[in-house]
């Protein structure tokens, strides 16, 4: 089956999300929004796992060798992943509050890990301009695949390589910037303790990593429907709060914590150094 064709039956998970929607507020007394929130929760996944089989079948998207990596990948996922991204609440907007965190400069070298099909580094590579650099690593080859696709289409200048978090191939101290959006809570504890050891390796000693993902909720709600990921060992401490914890073991001392998204996201803005903080 080709992209066009996984593309035309896209249809089917709207269709399931208001239909769950409507099962949801009549049993619930949840509001509209609420409601379609939980549906796609619920039905998106379905058409996730159907599109990875379809992209399996197909071989739509030629697979090399991916790296060794602990973590989870979501090379299945590349066909629809611009479709569903969105319908989360991660759609651009999100992609411009993170990237407002990193308060990137002209000139800079930016690295996103965990990078997808590629929107975020896209977009740092618009804000540091010609005279910067803006890589996009993930460990998933059919998402570097659809990140260049993307990239020649939109004329961009951002780069995409297919490596792993735990062990980056490049040079120490290359980059200002690290971004790390919505991929750490893919991480077990011992990958998430490597990619971050990975990570300051490659940062300037001024550098600053810039992390979105999953934090204690804030509302009551999101416990209702994530209970479940606290028997995940990848998951399980980002919904415990643990992400400054992990960033201080890893020598990151100054971590502050800029703002939440949906509260159930958080921004951190971690440097290295001695001294540790938190915002809100």
């Amino acid at each position: 089956m080709s992209r066009r064709s996984i593309d035309n039956w896209m249809w089917i998970c709207p269709a399931l999300a208001i239909g769950v929607a409507a099962v949801v507020l009549s049993l619930w007394g949840l509001t509209w929004p609420s409601a379609t929130l939980v549906a796609v929760l619920l039905a998106c996944p379905g058409v996730l796992v159907w599109g990875g089989l379809q992209l399996r079948q197909s071989g739509a998207f030629p697979l090399g060798p991916p790296p060794r990596t602990a973590g989870m990948t979501m090379g299945w996922a590349a066909p629809i992943y611009d479709w569903y991204f969105p319908k989360l609440g991660l759609g651009k907007a999100f992609r411009m509050e993170t990237l407002r965190h990193a308060a990137l400069q002209a000139g800079e070298h930016v690295l996103e890990v965990g990078c997808g099909t590629g929107v975020l580094t896209r977009l740092a590579a618009e804000a540091i301009g010609a005279s910067g650099e803006a890589i996009g690593i993930d460990a998933a080859p059919a998402m570097i695949v659809v990140a260049r696709e993307n990239a020649a289409r939109a004329g961009s200048r951002a780069s995409f390589q297919l490596a792993a978090i735990e062990t980056l191939p490049f040079p120490d101290a290359t980059f200002d910037v690290v971004l790390a959006s919505a991929m750490l809570h893919h991480l077990p504890p011992e990958a998430k303790e490597a990619g971050l050891k990975s990570v300051r390796r490659v940062l300037k000693p001024s550098g600053r990593l810039v992390i979105a993902d999953l934090d204690r909720p804030a509302n009551p709600l999101w416990w209702w429907l994530l209970w479940p990921l606290l028997a995940m060992p990848m998951t399980a401490g980002n919904l415990r709060g643990e992400i400054p914890a992990f960033l201080q073991r890893n020598g990151f001392g100054s971590v502050q914590m800029q703002g939440r998204w949906m509260q159930l996201l958080a921004f951190w803005v971690a440097r290295s150094g001695s001294t540790q903080g938190e915002g809100s």
